[in-house]
């Protein structure tokens, strides 16, 4: 699968409410699984839920992409409502039907340019790249679609984090840490501070204690009744204990 750039000449749109659902659905699955472990499935999880209030292409690339994701899952064997991609014993016919849905999410992505659609198509096609085991390609998509994400930093922050977690898939922990940092320092994000823990959690994995402590630090000054799963509250404590 060659990674394909996401770029367009206009910025995705900015529409009320579309983030702020966006980051409802990444926090039921951000600390508590691994930080955005989900996204994995993300856009056949109900993209629909939170493009409702796009303009009438917008809605048109969520259908598309609904379409796509509900008949990927059926390839792959998955039961009606399924979320989760079953693993096909036949590891060609898996390999195949993937790089079928690799090129159906990119002719979407090119087709419905500058809506969240088209970014989270973006997504899928690393998604799909990434269960392959081509982890560099799923990062160069990624970047290209972070490229052309240019006034949009909530969008942006979904995207690192989704960076993050392949990172830390990969056992790559200071890169991980330096993903999740990114979203971290966009202001915007509703969930900024669950980014810092977690990059905090990746810099102590890196062995990377002090850039793990400064994180602390902030967390405490500038979020300090966080609520945390115990496993990452766990790792503050004892950063805090070390400090």
């Amino acid at each position: 699968m060659a990674a394909k750039s996401g770029s367009t000449a206009n910025p995705i749109e900015e529409l009320e409410g579309i983030a702020e659902r966006g980051a409802a659905w990444v926090g039921e699955n951000l600390v508590l699984t691994g930080v955005l472990l989900a996204i994995v499935l993300a856009s056949a999880a109900g993209v629909g839920v939170y493009l409702s209030a796009q303009t009438e292409e917008a809605e048109a690339g969520s259908d598309a992409l609904d379409n796509v994701q509900a008949a990927y899952l059926k390839a792959m064997g998955a039961t009606p409502g399924a979320i989760e991609v079953p693993e096909l014993a036949n590891k060609a016919a898996a390999a195949e039907i993937r790089e079928e849905f690799w090129t159906k999410s990119g002719e979407i992505a090119d087709e419905y340019p500058g809506t969240v659609a088209g970014v989270l198509a973006r997504l899928e096609q690393g998604n799909l790249s990434e269960a392959g085991g081509e982890l560099e390609n799923s990062i160069e998509i990624w970047s290209d679609t972070l490229a052309a994400l240019s006034g949009n930093p909530k969008l942006e922050a979904i995207v690192h984090q989704r960076i993050g977690q392949a990172y830390e898939d990969a056992g790559r922990w200071r890169e991980a840490g330096e993903a999740h940092e990114a979203a971290s320092e966009i202001e915007v994000h509703p969930l900024r501070y669950w980014a810092m823990a977690d990059a905090a959690r990746c810099y102590v994995q890196a062995g990377e204690t002090d850039k793990a402590r400064i994180l602390a630090s902030r967390l405490d000054l500038e979020a300090p009744t966080l609520q945390l799963p115990e496993h990452l509250s766990a790792t503050l404590r004892e950063l805090r204990l070390t400090q």
